[in-house]
């Protein structure tokens, strides 16, 4: 300032300096402030998309599992179903087979038979 204005006096010269270094700082200051918050607000935001994301994967992990246990006891289920009808089928042919087929004269004739 005084290479400027070498009439200005030396106090005017160092009050013109402090105001400057005054403003500067606070420009810094109000720079720095707002690179920290939009920084804060970048970090805030990913963390919020990453939890979301992992949260959404989880939520359809849990999905398919839950899906795939109940796919699973359906089908066993309806194995055991069908294997019970299949049984029961075979054991009334059965039955029916030996009922027909006996013959309650020859059975009551052997007990009695002596060798």
């Amino acid at each position: 300032i005084t290479a400027l204005f070498p009439n200005t006096s030396e106090l005017l010269s160092d009050s013109l300096k402090n105001d400057i270094n005054a403003l500067n700082t606070k420009i810094t200051n109000s720079a720095e402030n707002r690179l920290d918050t939009s920084i804060d607000k970048t970090i805030q935001s990913v963390s919020d998309s990453v939890y979301e994301g992992i949260t959404e994967t989880g939520d359809k992990l849990v999905e398919n599992v839950n899906e795939k246990i109940s796919e699973g006891i359906t089908e066993t289920g309806d194995n055991i179903k069908n294997e019970i009808t299949e049984s029961s089928k075979s054991s009334k042919e059965n039955i029916t087979n030996e009922i027909s087929s006996f013959d309650p004269f020859s059975f009551i004739k052997n007990i009695f038979k002596t060798n």
